[in-house]
Formats: C-alpha cells, structure tokens, sequence
C-alpha cells in the first residue's frame, strides 16, 4: 500500500496520537480512485466505511447544488439574493454592490465572518432563519470587494435551494447529488446510517472534575445544515473527491463535468504566501465555489475544504497534477485534522513534481491541454523559417511566411526586421542544426508554445502565441539567444 501513498504516514499518526489532539480518527491516502494507505489511532473503531461528521466540506454539496439549479434555468448565479428571499434585508450604504448569489457562494459577500456562532445553529428552524433575514443582515464590506468566510451566507444558499427546488434543502441534495453517486455513508442524520464515529469534546480539569475527553451531543438537522451538517466516510469523500479530478460524471444526474470545474476555480482571492515546505515558490490561495483553491508556483494546484463542529474535525485535498486524495477525521473538537492531512499531502506534492497530468481529468481542463493544431503548425513553420534565416534573403522569406502571422505582428515589429536580427545572433550561434521531427514544447496554454532550436556554438529559444479568432494566426513570436547566458533577441 505505502508504494503508492507515504512511507513517512505512520511515524506522522504515531506522533498525532501521542499529542493527544482527538481520542480517535483516521488519516487516509487514495488515487486513482482507490484507498492506498490509511492510518488509524484511538479506539473509536474508525475504518473507511466509518461515517462522521464532515461539518463545513459540506460546502461544496450545497455550491454543486446551486450550481444545479443554475444549470436548469431556476437562477443565475447574478441574481440579488433578494430575489429569491423577499424577506431579506440588507443593512450597507446606499453606495454599496447589490448582494448577489455569487457573492455568498464564494465568501466575498460582506457578511462578517462567524465560525464558533454559525457552528451551533444547525438546527435552526426556517422560521428563525427568515426573522433574522427580515430584522436585516449588515455587511462589512461592499459585496465582491474582499474574501470573509461566512457560514450564514451558506445558510442562506441553503434557503435558496429550498425555495427554488420546492424540496427541503437536504432531501434535494441526497436525492440529486447524494444517492445518485451511490454515496451510501454520506446523509445529514445519524439516525440514517447504522452508526456513527461519536464526538467529544475536552473538559479542563479543575477541583472535583477531573476533566479530559467527554462526548459530545450531536445537533440535529435543521436550516443550518448546508453549512455542514454532513457525514461521511472516507470511501465516501475520497469518490467525492474523484469525481472532481477525473471530470467522470456518471448518466442520469443533473450536473455537468463544466459545473465540476467551475466550483474548482480560484474566484475570491485571499492571499499569497511563500509555500510550506518541503514545497517551494508561492503560493497564492482563492475560494471557489464551496472549496478552497491553493495555486502553486512550482506544484499546481491543491483544492480542500477544512470542517469543524463540535465533537469533530474533518479535511479532504486532492492534487489534480497527481491525482493523490487526502482525507482525515478526528473525533475531537478542534482537533487539528487539517495540520495531519496536509503534512501527508505536501511531501506527495513534492515528490510528484511538477509534470502536468495525463490524458482527461481536472487538470486537462483547467490549463494543461494538448497544443491546438494550428499551434503546431505555427511551431512547425516557425522553425523552419529560422532554420533559412542564416542563408536566405530577409525580403523574400518574410514575404514567403507572410500569411501565418496575424496582421498585428506586421505592425509590431515588421517580420524583415526580425528575420534580420536572426541572422545577426547566428554570426555568433553559428549554423542552425538540424531540427528534430517534433520539437520538445513547453506551453501552459493550448494557444501558445515555447521551444528551442540548437545551433553549433548555442541555441534561440522561441515563443509563440496565437490570436484568438480564427485563422489563429501568430500574434506574438520572440526569439532569445542562449549563449553563455540569455539575451532578448526580440
């Protein structure tokens, strides 16, 4: 099992354990869809199939579903939120954004953020929701301007989906997300799975406690329950998980791969940071719709979600460049699951460098794609003309590759003049050897390409870029030479 997961992930729960953070909970590594290692600890009886409570990854139910209803005409994602709940009113200056359902899905939508407050109100009635909404809800900053995390924002996405699917919230998520997933350990209620991890919270000791871990009463379901009401298992999230990578969307349900990728893209921006190690560079965090989005400089990207309730603290991760999934509970109040699931996930990021992913899935989709053909053509015609460049008159070459440039490139630099800059850098290059059939590319767009052509005494790195409309010709072409060090040719 370790082959494929972390050789270092015992030592990791052993001193977990020994910290005393939870009395119990499990650590679990997958890809490709299948468990490849897990780690336990505590007599909690916790395995993969063990449901607990998932409290806020439950977000990225609650945007999927939003999403849904996008997708069937029901909303747009623009709309004011007072639309769909005529109740609310919203206490900011005049001056100020219209609150709108993006906002609240990707916690840029000004409410104040309340994490210990919105962590005991799951069971809330609707009744209690809507005199809030009516009393007036106030913002702290204008809607879309800044990134403050609110689990009564969820609350009210919640509410939405009630109204709009004319189903409560829950039964619309377990019967149009849930069970066609076949997600059989994941329901909003205890009572509906035969048992469950139990919670605890700590007590301090004092004179005649003697304080310790003591359990924790679950709350029930309620209005709340879109903020994090779930549970779940590791089995459970790490498919959840797997979908989101692989883009795999079974037949039948009412979401598309497209709004998969979507809840996965970085929209409200938090922060950026150097990365921690064992990785390096930056690394710059964003939410999305109902996930965390960690972009990397030198790893990729990490998409998350950190939940906590009381009795409980959960994390999942999952790294489309390697396609390794992290899962982790523990059955403690903040308990620090996240800090154990992320030291397995780094070093796996770190290991599996920086490659792009192969073949379908998240990455694809979202910025490793095959170049376009006529980029490669562009590439082809490209190395050709350089290779002539050295021995062919300027005029007549540029009038000859003329007609794969767009009409600005003409206008920027005239293609005789550049034609007359490569021939200068091979008076020092010397000639141009032969180039391979298909020359080794670089690009992080599908539109774009970078590549080298030797020569005796060096090399000319080249970049393209390609217009937008069709007949997509060049509109960027740059040439460095590469000798003894770079020097920007054009």
């Amino acid at each position: 099992m370790a082959a494929q997961g972390l050789p270092e992930l015992v030592d990791f729960v052993e001193e977990y354990a020994a910290s005393n953070f939870s009395p119990s909970g499990i650590v679990a590594v997958a890809r490709g869809g299948e468990i490849v290692q897990t780690g336990t600890w505590g007599a909690g009886g916790y395995d993969v199939t063990t449901p607990f409570r998932i409290a806020s990854c439950t977000k990225s139910f609650t945007a999927l579903a939003l999403l849904m209803l996008r997708r069937e005409g029901r909303l747009s994602l623009d709309d004011e939120v007072g639309l769909h709940l005529s109740e609310l009113k919203v206490v900011a200056p005049a001056s100020w954004p219209a609150l709108r359902v993006r906002h609240l899905l990707a916690m840029s939508g000004g409410l104040a953020t309340d994490n210990p407050w919105g962590d005991r109100q799951e069971s809330r009635s609707r009744g209690e929701l809507g005199a809030w909404l009516a009393d007036g809800l106030r913002l702290v900053f204008p809607p879309g301007s800044s990134y403050e995390y609110s689990n009564l924002g969820y609350a009210l996405l919640g509410e939405v989906i009630t109204r709009l699917s004319g189903q409560d919230y829950k039964e619309f998520v377990r019967r149009r997300i849930i069970d066609p997933l076949g997600l059989n350990d994941t329901r909003f209620s205890a009572g509906e799975l035969p048992a469950v991890a139990a919670g605890y919270h700590r007590e301090p000791p004092l004179p005649g406690q003697p304080g310790g871990w003591m359990p924790q009463p679950p709350s029930g379901p309620g209005v709340f329950s879109p903020i994090g009401g779930l549970y779940s298992s590791v089995r459970d999230l790490a498919a959840w998980a797997q979908l989101h990578l692989s883009l795999a969307v079974p037949e039948g349900v009412a979401f598309t791969a497209a709004d998969l990728v979507e809840g996965q893209q970085p929209l409200t921006y938090i922060g950026t940071a150097p990365a921690q190690p064992p990785l390096r560079g930056l690394v710059t965090t964003a939410y999305g719709y109902g996930l965390k989005v960690e972009t990397y400089s030198e790893h990729g990207t990490l998409l998350s979600h950190a939940g906590g309730y009381p009795g409980f603290t959960a994390y999942m991760c999952w790294h489309p460049e390697s396609s390794y999934v992290v899962i982790a509970s523990s059955n403690g109040t903040h308990s620090s699951a996240p800090a154990l699931a992320r030291r397995v996930m780094l070093p796996l990021m770190a290991r599996a460098g920086s490659a792009p992913a192969q073949g379908e899935g998240l990455a694809t989709q979202v910025g490793t794609q095959e170049p376009w053909p006529e980029t490669l053509t562009a590439v082809k015609a490209l190395t050709a003309l350089v290779e002539e460049a050295r021995t062919t008159d300027a005029g007549a070459l540029a009038a000859r590759y003329a007609d794969v440039f767009a009409e600005n490139a003409e206008l920027d630099f005239p293609l005789t003049q550049r034609i007359e800059y490569l021939k200068q850098a091979f008076v020092n290059l010397g000639a141009p050897r032969p180039a391979p059939q298909q020359p080794k590319l670089a690009h992080e767009r599908p539109s774009q390409a970078r590549w080298t052509v030797a020569a005796e005494f060096g090399a000319l790195e080249l970049y393209v870029e390609l217009a937008p409309v069709a007949p997509f010709g060049i509109q960027t072409f740059e040439a460095t030479v590469l000798n003894s060090g770079r020097a920007e040719l054009f």
